[in-house]
């Protein structure tokens, strides 16, 4: 293919002879020679059709947000010598370069082979698409090129950043019959010691009291608390009112970070974890164990994006008629939305337990504007405000207000549920 030169270059020839016509001047008509012999020496110098192969390898197709993903493209030149070859590996804008290049130029034997090798960093959950591979081949004078497109795709799912709560005791506040780790207050099988009693003939050897017994001169038994499992269900509020905040760290993406955490936590306990998700679309996952409902959840999270209108409402109506009764709520949100209190004090009076964790959208803000001082006095204004809204929360549910630039860790070390019989 041509480039622009080539048709600049025709145009002043044209021009040039014309006016030699006009002006009947040989020396005007000698200034198209060397426009000429440039335009045929690059024809002579035009590069052949492009018989490249393209193979990538990636280290890994699914990592979490923020983890390093190494990639090598390999070509491998099938026709003959290119001189000057600029290899492009179209990237999503979410996937960030941080060692090597994506985009380069080169020079490629016959049979030879050339690698590319960078690596991208996911800065934003999603799945993505990386390729195809845009590959340019142009003479040395930049009159004319070969271009080919390689539809070499991979696909790369960067899942949501999990933040670390293994020192953190989320459990849901009432206790199902099947076998859990959650402590229900209730003599059965478990490890944690309850009380002693006196034996009983058929209790087992293992569990007679031997120093009670010896002090007392009669067998005592000791009894253990039992361990059961519960149901809790994560509401993640996705709406376009709670987006605060700059994608990456914007106050719905520490919402999906918040809730595959605690997700992940609760089901490692053995529990049952369901979500439900307030965006454009009012999707739900319904409580499950293991491993494979961590996957499910995920899963619903790497499409949640901010939009829609969804009211809380509507989110409580849902979980009344499709979700157990019983389950503890744990509402992930901004607390944006003014009429959270009223609906959150409708949940408690049924007999719901509410656990409302909410990212500050005032610290947000407050890492997007820095030092400026009007800012800081909007801060304090909003912050007493905030602090107003939390307050009354507190009487119907268990509030944690998340600072952002602190662990999630450090802010439910203060939630403490203890577990209610059924």
């Amino acid at each position: 293919m041509k480039t622009s030169m080539v048709a600049a270059l025709l145009t002043a020839a044209a021009a040039l002879v014309t006016v030699a016509f006009l002006a009947r001047s040989w020396r005007a008509l000698a200034l198209v020679v060397p426009i000429l012999l440039y335009l045929g020496i690059g024809a002579m110098l035009a590069p052949q059709p492009l018989r490249i192969e393209a193979t990538r390898t990636i280290s890994r197709d699914r990592a979490a947000v923020g983890q390093p993903v190494d990639v090598r493209l390999r070509l491998t030149n099938r026709g003959p010598r290119v001189a000057s070859l600029e290899v492009l590996d179209d990237l999503p804008e979410p996937l960030e370069v941080t060692k090597g290049a994506s985009h380069g130029f080169l020079t490629l034997a016959p049979r030879a082979s050339v690698d590319l090798a960078y690596t991208v960093v996911p800065r934003i959950k999603g799945e993505y698409a990386i390729g195809p591979v845009v590959l340019r081949a142009a003479d040395p004078l930049g009159l004319r090129y070969e271009e080919s497109r390689l539809e070499v795709e991979d696909r790369l799912v960067a899942v949501p950043r999990m933040e670390d709560l293994r020192r953190v005791r989320i459990v849901p506040r009432r206790v199902r019959s099947p076998m859990g780790s959650v402590r229900s207050r209730q003599v059965g099988p478990g490890l944690e010691f309850f009380s002693i009693r006196d034996y009983v003939p058929g209790d087992e050897t293992r569990h007679v009291n031997w120093k009670a017994s010896a002090r007392l001169d009669r067998l005592f038994t000791n009894e253990y608390e039992a361990e059961r499992s519960g149901d809790a269900v994560i509401i993640l509020d996705a709406r376009s009112e709670s987006e605060v905040g700059p994608l990456p760290r914007s106050t719905v993406e520490l919402g999906v970070t918040a809730a595959v955490s605690m997700a992940a936590k609760i089901l490692d306990a053995r529990n049952r974890c369901g979500l439900i998700v307030q965006r454009a679309l009012l999707d739900w996952v319904y409580p499950g164990y293991g491993r494979r409902q961590l996957y499910r959840i995920v899963d619903a999270l790497l499409r949640v994006r901010p939009g829609g209108e969804w009211s809380l409402e509507h989110v409580a109506w849902v979980f009344a008629r499709f979700f157990p009764p019983d389950a503890q709520l744990i509402i992930v949100s901004p607390l944006l939305d003014r009429k959270a209190v009223d609906v959150i004090a409708g949940l408690r009076s049924h007999g719901l337990d509410v656990l409302v964790v909410s990212p500050s959208p005032i610290e947000v803000e407050r890492a997007m504007y820095g030092d400026d001082p009007l800012a800081a006095l909007a801060y304090r204004v909003l912050l007493m405000e905030r602090d107003a809204l939390i307050q009354s929360l507190r009487g119907y549910a268990d509030v944690v207000d998340w600072n952002p630039e602190r662990p999630l860790a450090v802010a439910l070390q203060g939630v403490r549920p203890y577990p209610r019989r059924r």
